[in-house]
């Protein structure tokens, strides 16, 4: 065949296209696609790499104190102690069932920034169980110092009212779930029996800076809400405003606060006979009262101080108030109103504590076991408290308004993003319903004519000789042993 002059030979090579023979130019990967920028760590590694950072200040300042900064020695152990308390603490957050799933996750991912390591169950257990709790007592104070540090810079209210209290609590008590039939004197037990029962946890729970400042463990589930209770009082500050539950109410009680240079607001209970000694304001309208009364009209069981009832009717509800603020500029009813309505922040707390870490599985039925979970779950709380009042300030919200059950929710769901995470909380906060209105019944206090107002409050004669009957309809037939030892955690 004749070499056609008019058709091109066309040199297939490798590398060069078929349509034209332009020359490559190799192309630049930032030229199409856009520079990722460097991820943030989500809520839970930024919550775990805080943890870390903290365990080992704690555990550096314990050495160095018990070693006078010498090397320990001995050689070093396969699992530190670190290591176990962090895995530990991302068992709580993802919620275990039982101390193997930690130990498996110790086998098969890295803890922080520690590396995996290949030690037996039975090495964990025994490891956990001659730690003890101190080393997570320091950690708690730890982290509360270095809240206390960061309230100092930036101080977060989160409740205005009664500036003249140093300090507004709530007191209150619950009742821990039941331990697991894990030994043989907890399998011969019967269900409903008290002894299945590890205790009781009472504590004082900050309403302005929300977070623990004194927590007691209670092995007497029998007890009353008072017994003990001192103790709880021995660090709180004087001029501090408490608000407490029916369960501690009592004529002693009152006085022996009052006589400490405490305020305090409690509900009314009923069937109290009182004696009004003076009235400040009164509608019969709306059925408002406030006025100062005498707590015990009989000889035999009456207070000494003098208090303060209201009085108020809100959609139907009657609510009846006591105090020992007397003046009504100092403490104002609808301020009474809203205070107690506060006192449900540890009811939540509580909540936070048995049902989203994990207080309600219990790893073991030894004591040891049931008193280091206990403090993870105390030192996560202290965390996700001061957390959610970092996420209300910064949003202008209310604390309450910020859910928590979403927000440990989010603990094992928020991923990695380009911005820092609590920027995040915020930004998105409304959008996945974490900031969102609270549900909380917000009371009302039915206003006062001015005409029933008293123009002078003239007091005089406040105190009189008490008498308490100390009656106890249901006296304890036979003591109660427990297993564990009533303690002071905080």
């Amino acid at each position: 065949m004749e070499e056609n002059p008019f058709m091109r030979v066309v040199w297939y090579q490798k590398g060069f296209p078929t349509l034209h023979d332009t020359a490559v130019v190799p192309v630049e990967p930032s030229t199409y696609l856009a520079s990722p920028r460097p991820a943030s760590a989500s809520l839970a590694q930024h919550i775990v790499a805080v943890l870390q950072e903290l365990l080992v200040q704690s555990q550096a300042s314990s050495s160095s104190l018990m070693t006078s900064g010498k090397r320990p020695r001995g050689r070093p152990p396969t699992l530190p102690l670190e290591q176990l308390w962090l895995a530990l603490l991302i068992g709580v957050i993802r919620q275990a069932k039982h101390l193997s799933t930690i130990w498996r996750t110790l086998c098969l991912e890295t803890t922080g920034s520690y590396a995996v390591v290949q030690v037996s169950y039975e090495a964990v257990r025994k490891r956990l169980l001659a730690a003890g709790t101190a080393p997570l007592q320091r950690l708690f104070e730890t982290i509360s110092q270095a809240l206390e540090q960061r309230a100092l810079s930036h101080p977060p209210s989160a409740l205005p009212l009664a500036p003249f209290a140093s300090q507004i609590v709530a007191l209150d008590e619950t009742t821990l779930d039941h331990l697991p039939r894990l030994t043989q004197d907890l399998r011969e037990v019967p269900d409903g029996d008290p002894h299945r029962i590890p205790g009781k946890v009472a504590g004082l729970f900050d309403l302005r800076l929300q977070r623990w400042i004194r927590v007691q463990f209670r092995a007497d589930v029998l007890a009353g809400c008072n017994t003990g209770i001192l103790l709880l009082l021995e660090a709180l500050a004087p001029g501090s405003l408490i608000l407490a539950d029916l369960g501690s109410f009592g004529f002693p009680w009152f006085d022996s606060l009052t006589d400490q240079g405490f305020f305090w607001v409690w509900r009314l209970k009923a069937k109290t006979t009182y004696e009004i000694k003076e009235v400040l304001a009164y509608d019969d309208h709306s059925g408002t009262l406030d006025a100062i009364v005498w707590l015990g009209t009989s000889r035999a069981d009456r207070a000494a101080h003098a208090v303060r009832l209201v009085i108020f009717s809100f959609r139907g509800i009657q609510y009846r108030y006591l105090t020992n603020v007397l003046h009504p500029q100092q403490l104002s009813m609808q301020e009474i109103a809203q205070l107690y309505s506060r006192r449900w922040d540890i009811e939540l707390a509580f909540k936070l504590l048995t049902c989203e870490l994990g207080l309600h599985f219990w790893w073991g039925a030894r004591t040891e076991v049931v008193m280091i979970q206990l403090w993870l779950a105390l030192i996560l709380a202290q965390v996700l408290h001061a957390l959610q009042a970092h996420v209300a300030l910064q949003a202008e919200v209310e604390p309450f308004d910020v859910s928590m059950h979403l927000l440990v929710d989010l603990l094992g769901t928020m991923p990695d993003g380009s911005t820092p995470v609590l920027e995040r909380l915020v930004q998105q906060g409304r959008f996945l319903g974490l900031i969102r209105p609270s549900t909380r019944i917000q009371v009302v206090v039915p206003s006062v004519p001015p005409q029933t107002l008293r123009p002078t409050l003239t007091l005089a004669d406040l105190v009189r000789r008490a008498r308490y009957a100390q009656r106890n309809r249901y006296p304890r037939i036979a003591p109660f042993f427990s297993r564990f030892t009533t303690q002071l955690l905080l």
